[in-house]
């Protein structure tokens, strides 16, 4: 008998003995996000990547190990939702004009003209718009939304000539990203749009497959387009942000504490961006007027507006009249 009890107490031991081992190993478990990006290492959303990475892996202890994959290493935005899915990348930038394709809300960040300037694109983001949008993401496919990384509004460069009315849209082949709405905008100048990923950007002026891309100017600095382009018009028709997207399956394997850390940092790293963007837009005109781009502003963009305003209407029925109106009620 009593043997018995000393046998089943020395298993009750071992038992416990495992689990404090097993909770322990679990504690210990170490995980890795590889975070993509197809923007180069001085672009404004890789240099908040990195400060991501920072807060992540000193905050974990070392928990978490973070790989920043930027210059495209790891494809285009596009080639980011597969890898999310597939668990190949764990964390991706990914601008919202992309994710028009899983959902339509998010065309409504490609309507010319509806933010007014990144401080009240920011506004309406916060108003719960960037919530929306993030639980339609994650309903359809399953990716998160952790934070948005607002760009300075983006503006036309050519190798052709600069823009200053509408007028001088007409017939320029322009890249553009793969959105429908963004697309039409430019059906509506005029102008011939080619989608075109932002990896092959550059190539594509080389080889006279465009005449003109819009973006932010900073990007013209960071991916050096300065050396295939003359003119910068200052046409401030997009302000689009872009995603920080986490694999949404990969997020819930982590730990409560490691989640907190992913959140905070992500919050950190998105406001980061947004205020590096504006400061390198204050200083991109003077370089690239220093690189012999002759920069153009337009005080009177009235014919832009009236040329596209039939797209409020036209895509109302698939964004949602609400999600519109929002844009145009926070002031």
């Amino acid at each position: 008998m009593k043997k018995t009890i000393v046998c089943t107490l020395l298993l009750l031991l071992l038992l416990g003995l495992t689990d404090t081992f097993a909770a322990g190993k679990k504690e210990e478990q170490k995980f890795v996000i590889k975070m993509a990006s197809p923007s180069q290492p001085a672009d404004s959303c890789v240099k908040a990547f990195f400060l991501f990475e920072q807060i992540v892996e000193r905050d974990s202890k070392g928990r978490i190990d973070v790989q920043v994959m930027h210059s495209g290493q790891l494809g285009s935005a596009r080639d980011y939702i597969e890898g999310l899915q597939m668990g190949s990348i764990q964390m991706a930038e990914i601008t919202t004009s992309v994710l028009t394709a899983i959902d339509s809300k998010f065309m409504v960040m490609d309507l010319p003209y509806i933010s007014k300037n990144v401080d009240h694109l920011r506004r309406v983001l916060d108003s719960g718009v960037g919530a929306l949008l993030a639980k339609a993401l994650e309903d359809k496919v399953g990716l998160m939304i952790l934070g948005y990384m607002i760009r300075t509004p983006r503006s036309v460069y050519s190798s052709k000539g600069p823009i200053r009315t509408a007028d001088d849209f007409v017939g320029l082949k322009i890249r553009v990203m793969q959105s429908p709405v963004m697309i039409r905008t430019f059906e509506l100048l005029g102008a011939k749009p080619i989608p075109i990923a932002a990896t092959e950007r550059y190539m594509a002026f080389q080889t006279k497959v465009v005449d003109a891309a819009e973006n932010s100017p900073p990007l013209i600095i960071t991916e050096k387009e300065y050396e295939v382009t003359k003119f910068v018009s200052l046409t401030e028709h997009f302000i689009t942000p872009n995603a920080i997207v986490m694999d949404g399956k990969f997020y819930k394997k982590l730990p409560e504490d490691l989640q907190k850390i992913v959140q905070n940092a992500a919050k950190e790293t998105e406001k980061f961006a947004t205020e590096e963007d504006k400061r390198q837009l204050a200083d991109a005109i003077k370089v690239l007027e220093e690189k012999g781009m002759k920069v153009n502003t337009i005080p009177d963009k009235s014919s832009f507006i009236e040329k596209v305003k039939p797209l409020y209407a036209e895509y109302e029925g698939k964004i949602g009249k609400d999600l519109i109106e929002t844009f145009l009620k926070v002031n």
